[in-house]
């Protein structure tokens, strides 16, 4: 076999370039395709795509008319028998295609079939737990009617000639002989024995549900657990000479509670048979008290749940493998019931309830791929024929599927509609993957500007199969979708696709400053260093380019801006206002994306401030100074500033503290406030008095007086 492994690079046209940072949707994990349709192709649980395995209704000339087949069993003669429900009918399908009624039974569903080597067939029912046999003349009748309500596995003991049962309501097996005498064989303290598997020689094995426990069956029909699923309910089991194959089905904290005639499950994670009692998720073992002699006589210690992992969250189901030394490990873990299993040639095939899957597990890695799918259904069972096809019992409606290792001849994965938020110009697909001989890869691709795809979007490219660079031939848009051919002339191999990337550029916006905050008057005249003023401002783009900016102020009587700033990086900016004349400004915030697009190609966005005051000239003050008879001084001023408001004032004595000095009105709120106020008495002699005032722009003016008090005057 040829194979050929092909990594792709990417290659985009010129015309590509004119848009600003590329960006890429690659598809290379399970979780990528999750809104992906998938026609007769499967995934991976690595994520790779290959062609499903072919899965094949089975032929019939009038069809099959049951709403579910819970089992199959074919006899020496090619016929198939079909355990059906909620009629409750055996039909038998003859190598012609033919379908018959080979038996109708009084109860609403038949759970389970066994073809015995004599040619005739077995089957289980429920709710009146029947045990029907069909003679290999095709007559049948009721071989025995237990005590249980149902009937859920049987299993032919060849080395001693013996018929097991196992049921539910009770949770019991009986062994029968082909005459129909029956004996109680091993009973246990739960609801339902589900599931059964012969040794090759013996010994026989349980699965239960209620709390997930696997028995080992000895020949006098005693029994010892050997493994306590994280689950509550072991709904299958295979027998390998390696270890016991243990597959569970709870779909949530509870199972239904089911009454007879009813089939569906309320969590939505598919259809389990009818039956009494709710299954809850497996507590700490306990033993309930009981006097028979075969009940299960271990205690916790006994048990294996040591080898268990850790507990599932609700509605996770697993394999688990069970060794005859005691080990366990798991080997799948997933949403959704598991409700068949089957080893064969060496491969673990699991048959799941939640999207009707046949999946296919490498115990070695545990990885895990779909190999074909049920389209809303359920796979109930999985039964080798004679002839080595393998066949698949299926619900909702009742179907049967032959499946084989042959791959379909052709199938496709549609990607999810990639938004790319903005009108797009979409550059070269690349994808990795391997072809063997007569097998290929092809891509097409469809583009659009609404989101779903609909008569205005364009039609399917041609086929693309250059994998190391397939130019996409559209029209800009904002949506793309994808879609993979994967195909084969020889139905022995398929292609992979280990993943695949599209790239593509936004058609260049221009960036947005989406504010500018402009520091208040009162801010500026607040700060510590009202010369340096401080602006902030936020600023987006729609083609997520990086941003730099420009920094301008101007003047009100300036006509041009003056840059102050050049490739600014951050989104604040500091102004040292000392450094212009007085006047009134504007301070201009310029966003550019030319870091992704070029001088050339770059866009701009821009933001003005309010205005804002520089002001360095000094407020005057004017100062008139009167002395009083009793030693105080009574003092005027004025003060003036050309720019700024005023701001704050004060007053020391004799190079004193400073004293507030608020203006006559009460309110600084011009820039030109009056004075009046009086000292304390004062010493005779001469003294300083000093007035200062500030304006908003924090500059300071200052005017002084010496007085001199006489001495009659007394402090």
């Amino acid at each position: 076999m040829n194979h050929r492994l092909v990594l792709l690079v990417l290659v985009l046209t010129p015309a590509n370039l004119i848009a600003g940072k590329v960006k890429s949707v690659t598809w290379s994990q399970p979780s990528h395709y999750d809104k992906a349709a998938f026609q007769q192709v499967v995934m991976a649980s690595d994520g790779k795509i290959t062609l499903a395995q072919a899965l094949r209704p089975l032929r019939t000339r009038t069809g099959i008319d049951a709403a579910r087949i819970w089992d199959i069993a074919d006899d020496r003669h090619g016929n198939l028998y079909l355990a059906t429900g909620d009629d409750g009918k055996i039909l038998r399908v003859d190598p012609e295609g033919h379908v018959h009624l080979a038996y109708e039974t009084k109860d609403r569903q038949v759970l389970c079939l066994k073809a015995l080597p004599d040619g005739s067939i077995l089957a289980g029912t429920g709710p009146n737990g029947l045990i029907v046999k069909i003679d290999p003349e095709g007559k049948g009748r009721i071989l025995h009617d237990s005590p249980a309500r149902y009937v859920w596995a049987i299993e032919w003991d060849d080395q001693n000639q013996a018929i097991f049962v196992a049921t539910g309501s009770p949770a019991r097996i009986y062994r029968l002989t082909l005459d129909g005498a029956s004996e109680l064989y091993f009973e246990c303290p739960q609801d339902h024995i589900l599931a059964l598997a012969l040794g090759s020689p013996g010994p026989l094995f349980a699965g239960t549900d209620r709390r997930g426990l696997v028995y080992r069956i000895d020949e006098r029909g005693k029994g010892t657990i050997i493994f306590q699923a994280a689950q509550s309910e072991v709904r299958c089991l295979q027998w390998t000479p390696q270890g016991i194959y243990v597959g569970t089905s709870s779909p949530g904290r509870t199972l239904y509670q089911g009454t007879p005639g009813r089939t569906s499950n309320p969590s939505g994670t598919g259809s389990l048979p009818p039956r009494e009692g709710a299954a809850v998720v497996a507590s700490s073992p306990t033993q309930s008290g009981d006097s028979s002699s075969n009940r299960d006589r271990t205690t916790p210690a006994e048990r294996f749940t040591a080898n268990a992992p850790t507990a599932p969250e609700p509605g996770d189901n697993s394999v688990y493998r069970v060794g005859f030394d005691g080990t366990v490990r798991e080997l799948y873990r997933d949403k959704g019931l598991v409700l068949s299993l089957r080893v064969q040639r060496d491969r673990l095939l699991i048959g799941t309830a939640s999207k009707g899957q046949l999946i296919e597990v490498d115990e070695t890695t545990r990885t895990r791929r779909e190999i074909a799918r049920v389209d809303g259904g359920q796979v109930y069972r999985l039964v080798p024929r004679r002839d080595g096809r393998l066949l698949l019992a299926a619900s909702d409606p009742g179907r049967v599927f032959e499946w084989s290792d042959q791959y379909e001849t052709k199938g496709t994965v549609i990607g999810e509609v990639i938004d790319a938020r903005l009108m797009s110009r979409w550059g070269t697909l690349t994808w990795q993957g391997e072809t063997p001989l007569g097998t290929k890869i092809s891509v097409a691709v469809r583009g659009g500007n609404v989101s779903e795809p609909d008569e205005t979007w364009t039609p399917w490219s041609e086929e693309m199969t250059d994998s190391a660079g397939a130019p996409v031939m559209l029209p800009p848009a904002r949506f793309l979708q994808v879609r993979v051919t994967l195909a084969t002339s020889n139905p022995a191999v398929t292609p992979v696709l280990h993943h695949l990337t599209v790239r593509y550029a936004t058609i260049n916006q221009p960036p947005e400053v989406t504010s500018l905050e402009t520091p208040s008057p009162e801010a500026i005249a607040s700060s510590k260093d009202p010369k340096r003023i401080r602006f902030r401002w936020s600023a987006s783009d729609a083609n997520e380019d990086d941003l730099v900016f420009d920094l301008y102020v101007r003047k009100s009587t300036w006509k041009d801006w003056i840059r102050i700033e050049e490739n600014w990086s951050k989104n604040e900016y500091e102004w040292d206002t000392t450094t212009m004349p007085s006047g009134e400004y504007r301070f201009k915030v310029s966003a550019s994306d030319r870091l992704d697009n070029g001088d050339r190609s770059a866009l701009e966005g821009h933001r003005l401030s309010e205005p804002v005051t520089v002001a360095h000239e000094l407020p005057t003050v004017e100062l008139r100074a009167t002395v009083a008879s009793d030693g105080r001084v009574q003092l005027e001023a004025e003060a003036t500033s050309l720019t700024a408001r005023l701001y704050a004032a004060s007053f020391a004595v004799d190079g004193g503290r400073w004293n507030p000095l608020p203006p006559q009105d009460g309110l600084f709120d011009s820039r030109s406030e009056s004075f009046r106020f009086q000292t304390t008495r004062l010493a005779a002699g001469s003294h300083v008095i000093v007035v200062r005032v500030r304006d908003a722009a924090g500059n300071w003016g200052m005017a002084d007086t010496v007085v001199d008090v006489p001495p009659s005057s007394k402090p």
